[in-house]
């Protein structure tokens, strides 16, 4: 049983030991512009449901 243990912490090293990790820099961007388009669609979406909201606000009142 720890023998099995033994092995697969040895066979996880070195699976870990092939990746290929992503560069500091690289991360970073990739973060940077998660964070970008995440603020872009985000007010995309608040705009169109302001924008709804009130149409449908202006057209619901007027037809009572």
């Amino acid at each position: 049983m720890i023998g099995a243990i033994k092995q697969q912490a040895k066979d996880l090293a070195a699976e870990l030991n092939r990746v290929d990790w992503p560069s500091k820099e690289k991360v970073m961007t990739s973060a940077w512009t998660v964070v970008i388009i995440s603020v872009f669609v985000g007010a995309y979406l608040w705009t169109a449901d302001w924008i709804l909201s009130k149409g449908f606000a202006f057209f619901f009142l007027k037809t009572r």
